[in-house]
């Protein structure tokens, strides 16, 4: 006899008691009695966990909160699951069921592991938050997040695959067929998956080595990739770039790329050519010392790192001065503010020594006889510029000249018609007179002229 007929025994033998105290059939009072009994104890258990989770929540210990937070709801599904099951076992027996127990009891134990699934996976939630976020009376030091992450992911993996084996050998299946399958099988999935297998065994390279963690400051020149890292999976790492978009990285790249961790930085480099004129050959060296000067005083500068300030070389243009030195913050954007102090100083430094920035130029010489041969050319072309625009000005003051002449000269011809015009008038006007007179005096000329005899005597006599 094992241990599950004896409390078959037992329930029956208290189910037969109960029927014949209270009159009524067991079989209804005794499932009635195993709901009422949850009932009581979920109520009880409702509150007492509440009441120790606040509790435990301001407890030194990281582990308290978090195992009650995974027990509270789990449990008190499991009673309700477990009163069900016994209720069920208790009305098919009366009824009469073949393998109700058998059956009700592999159920009832599956759903046992899947309520221990839950449970730790919240449990491991908790603890994830609680080993990041330590309480705050807590003397242990905080676990980075990639720390933190990786070991839940492990552990809660661990725990999956246990129940799920458990879960099959209730079942019936036997742990060396699965063995033996698991061997056939694993080399197909595994070459199938590959990719798969390649980042899930990269990310935990990742959590391992922590070449980053999540929070930080990556780039890889290899592969384009620049960013915040925001989360770092079994597959796949989350970057966010500095435009905005996520970027997400298979695992199995890190492993075959250099990736640089700029967040993790001591020291920021400055390092810049200082560019002075040729004509300002004389201040270099003042003006470099002055550079020296001003960066070994400065507080921003790291004097532990190496200070190089150095006339460089003979540029094609230009005197050029290497800077080098490197500055206590690591910031990108407190470093650039500081960089912009350094610059604008370095500018007051090349003022005080007379000198000036060089700019991209150059210098031709020509041969003596060059020279001023294109000296009179330029001369012969000023002075020809010249005359063209001083007869450029006489030509429009004549033009000006011309146009008032034009103007006086059109009045005059106008003038001159009208006064034609009006002698014209007068002349006709004077003949008409003239010969309106001329008409008269013939007409009195006839009327007193002599007769012709006294004509001819007169001619007569005469001859």
């Amino acid at each position: 006899m094992n241990i599950s007929d004896s409390a078959t025994n037992l329930l029956s033998s208290l189910q037969t008691e109960l029927g014949q105290w209270l009159h009524i059939p067991g079989w209804i009072v005794f499932p009635t009695l195993i709901m009422l009994a949850a009932v009581i104890i979920d109520i009880a258990l409702h509150f007492v966990l509440n009441r120790m989770e606040r509790r435990l929540r301001d407890s030194p210990r990281r582990w308290d909160d978090p195992i009650l937070h995974g027990l509270r709801l789990p449990l008190r599904w499991w009673v309700w699951v477990t009163a069900l099951m016994v209720s069920l076992g208790v009305v098919g027996d009366h009824f009469g069921i073949e393998r109700v127990n058998t059956v009700l009891s592999r159920l009832g134990a599956l759903i046992t592991l899947l309520l221990v699934a839950w449970g730790g996976i919240r449990l491991f939630r908790r603890l994830e938050q609680r080993l990041v976020f330590p309480p705050g009376n807590c003397h242990a030091k905080p676990v980075d997040p990639t720390s933190a992450s990786a070991l839940t992911k492990i552990v809660g993996a661990v725990m999956i695959v246990t129940l799920l084996l458990i879960g099959l050998q209730i079942l019936g299946v036997s742990m060396s067929s699965i063995l033996a399958m698991g061997g056939f099988g694993g080399l197909v999935i595994g070459f199938a998956a590959r990719d798969v297998i390649a980042n899930f065994f990269g990310g935990m390279v990742v959590h391992l080595d922590k070449p980053f963690v999540v929070g930080d400051w990556i780039r890889s020149p290899e592969r384009q990739i620049e960013g915040i890292v925001e989360d770092i999976g079994w597959r796949l790492t989350t970057v966010r770039t500095f435009a905005g978009p996520p970027l997400y990285v298979p695992n199995a790249w890190f492993s075959q790329i250099s990736v640089e961790t700029p967040t993790r930085m001591v020291s920021r480099r400055l390092w810049e050519t200082i560019s002075l004129r040729y004509q300002d050959i004389g201040a270099v060296e003042n003006v470099a010392r002055d550079i020296r000067n001003m960066l070994l005083k400065h507080e921003e500068i790291d004097q532990d790192e190496l200070i190089t300030v150095n006339f460089a070389t003979y540029g094609q243009y230009s005197l050029d001065i290497i800077v080098y030195a490197f500055t206590h913050e690591t910031d990108w954007q407190r470093f650039h503010e500081i960089k912009q102090g350094i610059l604008l100083k370095i500018r007051d430094i090349i003022d005080e020594r007379g000198a000036e920035l060089a700019i991209p130029a150059s210098r031709i010489y020509l041969p003596e006889g060059v020279e001023k041969g294109t000296a009179e050319k330029e001369r012969v072309e000023k002075e020809s510029a010249e005359k063209e625009e001083s007869e450029k000005d006489r030509a429009g003051q004549d033009d000006s000249r011309n146009d008032s002449a034009g103007r006086d000269d059109v009045e005059r011809e106008n003038v001159e018609r009208q006064d034609a015009e009006y002698e014209s008038e007068q002349r006709r006007t004077r003949q008409g007179t003239s010969s309106r007179t001329a008409r008269q005096s013939q007409e009195g000329n006839r009327r007193t002229a002599p007769g012709p005899s006294d004509t001819n005597g007169d001619g007569e006599g005469d001859a």
